[in-house]
């Protein structure tokens, strides 16, 4: 996988999760409330998409600290970035070793 790919996956997981937002919205409108099972797909697809996002912009060359400047309470999983940011690492296509 490449930074494309997971810059096109991001803009899928960001799609799904407007969805879903507008799908919880009107659930609630039309019954009052409750939830409908929206929330834990929400989440995860939050969880994913917050990650990800991290892991791409640390392969363009930022730091955690410019990624998400304002402190929050929850913290990122880190090993789990690391495993996408070592799925999506680039691998040199023509690399010659000069002597």
């Amino acid at each position: 996988m490449s930074r494309k790919e997971l810059k096109v996956e991001l803009k899928s997981l960001a799609e799904k999760i407007r969805e879903t937002k507008t799908e919880l919205k009107k659930y609630q409108k039309e019954n009052g409330g409750c939830d409908g099972g929206f929330y834990m797909p929400l989440y995860r697809l939050r969880y994913e998409y917050r990650h990800k996002h991290i892991a791409y912009c640390q392969l363009r060359g930022r730091t955690y600290e410019e990624i998400e400047s304002k402190s929050t309470r929850n913290s990122p999983d880190f090993t789990y970035i690391k495993e996408i940011m070592d799925a999506n690492r680039e691998i040199p296509q023509d690399v010659r070793a000069c002597a």
